[in-house]
């Protein structure tokens, strides 16, 4: 009932609002009118036209310093006219505004005529001189002439310094790829926010930046891209993705796009040197196709308008070593026998519908509805490390969004706003293939290499867990309700913004099993070690209010525009209660968990953010900023999750286990967490428990109240950028810039049953390897191990509570930008930037955190650098268009993951390993010290452009790694004595040269 009455609250205060996930394009016009003496002209009358705007003219009045400001513009070509009693009026033609970009428009006027017109030619500006921002906005036409995978990722990434955790080869792994996360210039992936028209498509997953919704690229106009110097409406400070949607017109317009390719178009990069290093079969296209109609247009000229779209994806693809285990599906046959004939593949399919209604209610008022359904199915997630009868199928039977916003032109000087949303999704984690017969089939993780496949291989029975084996089988459905609008005042020279949000995010989830809640690990198929669970159990969260207050203002003074902001969040998360029963393993579990106030965050962040037109003429801007932000938390997060009290009980214990009679059985009591010794009589040993509290009402971990409640001990992290942009030529910018981020407020679980005494260290020594650092041979010290197995009773609390802890980003950015000029496109530049870590001094006092990570207390990285480009160009006379994209971006970070036998340590450890552990696993290659090989690839596209009267076709032909290089994008990190040959071998490389044909007809 709390939690309802809070939601009706929420909904019914749409008065005053914006809030972190209600950033949404804003683009502005501004500038000064004088007289041809240079004297300022209040007064006079300034109208915005466009036809992408529904009530076709906006307007502004000069004030007292002859300055006027047109706020919340849509994308499009514009035309300025100004107007003044005594004055002959003057008109600036081809305006273009795009995301959030304000465009200087100065104007003389001349005494004259009211009715004398006069026409003054020039570029579209180019350089902002009045914001902070930093912003890469990409048109419809841009996102359809390049030669990308159609996703908000797939072209973002091509942005220097961005990073994507999914790399994309024209559209080959484009449903993957759409539940991935983006950084740039050091930020959390956590921060990451991806929107419609600017309302968040967020689930409710994690922190807020998952979303899994295929962007409708037929619908959408354009895409802009924030990724640094955010102002005061947003709340965290990572990359911001928002599509703008088409909102039709008064002419039906609409376009269709349609592309495929199947194993046929693509080439070999299968090389003699992946061979040798262990790649058995490159990973390949199998088929994939996509289909995008698109149509709009008046359901009443000028007053409502329509645009809707559909969207068909389908992606099937081989993975690089891995085939279908021909013991798939045999319950007592528990080793990895590869079918050679029979490669593994992905398969996943995605649609998408959506309609978006525009009503011109009248002249002052402004009505948008928006829908989109979509559905998915990932319906077989191998892997290069995971056998397919493994590998998790995962359905979203429900994935929809839908949103409203109103919007009033008060007056030329007050905009009010209003916007709401619902993000509704449902989806499964099944066993693949699905069926009972596979409940029966219990997971295993191999640590050796076995029948060619990679170490850590995973196989046998089917899970989500993966390696770790701590989330069994699920079914969640997640509902997220966004409420906000915003109220901006104008003056000539002043914009003052304020608003107010919520986000009310309601999730429920059940947890399902195999029919012995058990997983195993094996040693060159010997088991040593097994992982229970406590399930089936449900859990449920809830964000009752995720509210956030700012204030905006912008002062322009001359050549100086000052942006200052104050923005106050408040972040509730609640756990309803809960009744746990009992469960296979936990046989006599009957506890009540209560409702609990998980976390109460309140926080104030500033922005600060200065613009300077040094030349006065539009064509230089030096800016600078600093802002602060708060780290993005959901109710799947650390915080609102992990620590549930659900989560808190030991749900999920290791054992280490001696299978004596290698019936691949364990004998002995699975629901005690001691020690069991039956090897005397030829059964097992089943070891201690990892944690003693396994079904036990006893928490593992207790929560400091202090880092859960308060003002300002949210996580958070500042930002500071500074740099200059130049106007260099026609519609041709170059900006160089410094950024800086830095991090605060970490948290660390202290496990108060161990002190740092507890520990006993051991020293490693390398192999002799020429591709370890140094050649290897060396002496690594530091790693340990406790002395004794305990209950945990670990405490979540402030690791400032024991020393400092560092993270800290630099870097710099060089680019350009030259917006299409007669046929002319090119955007792209050189990103470089370095990290730097430290928690030594936690370690010290909580060697528990990462009793193996002890020696890497202490990470930085070298320079990492980017280079990417993108462009166009038209052949005039034969209207044919070359497009290209090119990315220079690092290999992936290298560890080397050695497994090294109870016997091997003792001798430094003085003893055996803690617990009857078979083994231990520690990295030789200290982290950010090695990377992989670089990545260079280009993608080209030539256009055959047929026009006929309204009709527009694009003949493609799509050429994705022209070059056909094979550099491998993901490696084995798992280095054995056995055999060295297992360490770096590929286990994806970069998608072979492949051909697409695609067709865009536009009418």
């Amino acid at each position: 009932m709390r939690i309802f009455v809070r939601s009706v609250w929420t909904v019914v205060s749409l008065v005053v609002v914006m809030a972190p996930s209600l950033a949404f394009a804003q683009a502005s016009i501004a500038g000064t009118v004088k007289d041809p003496s240079g004297a300022v002209l209040p007064g006079a009358t300034v109208e915005a036209a466009s036809p992408t705007l529904i009530e076709k003219v906006r307007t502004a009045v000069t004030d007292g310093s002859g300055q006027y400001k047109i706020e919340n513009l849509r994308p499009g070509m514009y035309s300025v006219t100004f107007a003044l009693t005594g004055f002959s009026t003057v008109k600036r033609d081809g305006i273009e505004l795009a995301g959030s970009f304000s465009a200087t428009v100065n104007a003389e006027m001349k005494i004259g005529s009211v009715e004398e017109t006069i026409t003054v030619s020039g570029e579209s500006p180019i350089v902002d001189v009045q914001s902070g921002n930093r912003q890469k906005t990409l048109s419809q036409d841009v996102l359809t002439g390049l030669p990308t995978g159609r996703t908000q990722f797939t072209a973002a990434t091509l942005i220097p310094g961005m990073n994507l955790n999914n790399q994309d080869v024209g559209g080959t792994n484009i449903i993957n790829t759409t539940g991935g996360s983006m950084t740039i210039h050091g930020s959390n992936a956590n921060d990451q926010r991806v929107m419609i028209d600017g309302l968040s498509t967020a689930n409710s997953e994690l922190a807020g930046q998952a979303s899994n919704f295929l962007p409708n690229m037929g619908s959408t106009q354009e895409m802009s891209v924030d990724y640094s110097s955010g102002t005061a409406d947003q709340m965290t400070g990572g990359v911001r993705i928002n599509m703008i949607p088409r909102d039709g017109g008064n002419t039906f317009r609409g376009s269709v796009f349609g592309t495929g390719a199947t194993s046929g178009f693509q080439a070999d990069n299968y090389d003699q040197s992946l061979k040798d290093r262990g790649l058995r079969t490159p990973n390949s296209v199998k088929s994939n196709y996509d289909f995008n109609p698109g149509f709009g247009g008046p359901l009443k000229e000028n007053k409502v308008w329509f645009y809707g779209s559909a969207r068909w994806v389908k992606t099937q693809n081989y993975v690089g070593g891995m085939f279908v285990n021909k013991n798939a599906g045999l319950q007592n046959v528990w080793t990895y026998d590869p079918d050679l004939n029979n490669p593994a593949y992905l398969n996943a399919t995605q649609r998408s519908v959506n309609l978006r209604l525009t009503w011109q209610v009248d002249t002052k008022n402004k009505l948008s509805l928006f829908a989109d359904d979509q559905g998915r199915c990932q319906c077989a997630n191998v892997t290069a490390t995971m056998s397919p009868e493994a590998a998790i199928r995962i359905e979203y039977p429900i994935q929809r969004m839908m949103t409203a916003a109103w919007t009033s032109t008060v007056s030329s000087r007050l905009l009010l706003e209003v916007r709401g949303g619902l993000r509704q999704e449902n989806y499964k984690y099944s066993a693949t293939p699905a069926g009972d017969p596979y409940l029966k089939l219990i997971m295993v993780s191999e640590q050796a290499s076995v029948n060619g496949a990679p170490a850590g291989l995973v196989y046998h029975g089917g899970g989500i867990g993966g390696q770790t084996f701590t989330q069994p089988f699920q079914n969640t459905y997640g509902r997220n309700i966004d409420a906000g609008a915003t109220a901006t005042y104008v003056t000539g020279s002043h914009s003052f913004k304020a608003g107010f949000a919520d986000t009310i995010v309601l999730r429920n989830e059940s947890l399902s099993d195999n029919d012995y809640h058990l997983s195993y690990r094996f040693n060159n198929g010997v088991p040593n070690q097994l992982t229970e669970r406590t399930t089936p159990y449900l859990k449920s969260q809830r964000q009752p209010a995720g509210i956030g207050l700012f204030a905006q203002d912008k002062w322009t003074v001359r050549k100086f525009t000052l942006n200052a902001g104050l923005r106050f969040d408040y972040l509730s998360i609640t756990i309803p209660a809960q009744h746990l029963g009992p469960a296979p393993l936990v046989p006599a579990r009957n506890l009540d968990l209560p409702e609990t106030d998980l976390v109460s965050w309140k926080d104030l962040t500033p922005r600060l953010a200065a613009a300077y037109d040094p030349t006065g003429d539009g064509k230089t801007a030096l800016k600078a900023s600093v802002n602060k932000y708060v780290i993005a938390q959901g109710v799947q997060g650390v915080y609102g999750d992990s620590l549930a009290p659900v989560n808190r009980l030991a749900n999920f214990v290791t054992r280490n286990w001696t299978d004596g009679n290698r019936n691949f059985v364990p004998d002995c009591d699975l629901t005690s967490p001691l020690d069991q010794n039956f090897l005397a009589g030829g059964g097992d040993r089943c070891f201690a428990m990892s944690d003693q509290n396994f079904g036990k009402p006893t928490p593992s971990i207790a929560v400091d109240p202090a880092v859960m409640n308060g003002f300002g001990v949210r996580p958070y992290n500042w930002e500071f950028s500074a740099g200059v942009q130049r106007e260099v030529a026609s519609r041709m910018s170059v900006e160089f810039a410094y950024f800086r981020r830095w991090f605060g407020n970490f948290a660390a679980t202290d496990n108060r049953a161990l002190a740092a005494t507890d520990f006993s260290s051991f020293s490693v020594t390398a192999p002799v390897d020429a591709r370890l650092p140094g050649g290897g041979g060396n002496l690594i010290a530091g790693f340990l191990d406790p002395n004794k197995i305990v209950a945990q009773d670990n405490y979540f609390t402030a690791a400032g509570n024991f020393g400092s802890q560092i993270q800290h980003w630099n870097g710099f950015d060089l680019t350009t930008n030259i917006r299409p000029h007669q046929g002319v496109l090119l955007q792209g530049g050189i990103s470089t930037g370095k990290t730097l870590t430290d928690n030594c001094e936690i370690l010290a006092k909580l060697p528990e955190i990462a009793q193996l990570g002890v020696p890497y207390c202490r990470q930085e990285t070298p320079f990492l650098t980017q280079v990417k480009l993108f462009g166009a160009y038209t052949l005039p006379k034969v209207d044919v268009q070359i497009s290209g994209a090119f990315q220079s971006i690092p290999g992936p970070q290298l560890a080397a993951n050695q497994v090294i036998p109870n016997a091997l340590v003792k001798p430094s450890l003085g003893r055996d390993l803690i617990g009857g552990a078979a083994n231990v696993t520690v990295n030789l290659v200290p982290p950010g010290s090695m990377f992989g090989d670089r990545l260079n690839q280009l993608d080209l596209r030539f256009a055959k452009l047929l026009r006929y009267g309204r009709t527009r076709t694009s003949l493609n032909l799509d050429l994705y790694n022209v070059f056909n290089v094979s550099t491998v994008l993901a490696e084995n990190s798992t280095y054995s004595n056995a055999s060295i040959t297992g360490w770096r071998v590929p286990t994806t490389i970069v998608t072979a040269r492949f051909a697409k044909i695609s067709v865009q007809f536009d009418f």
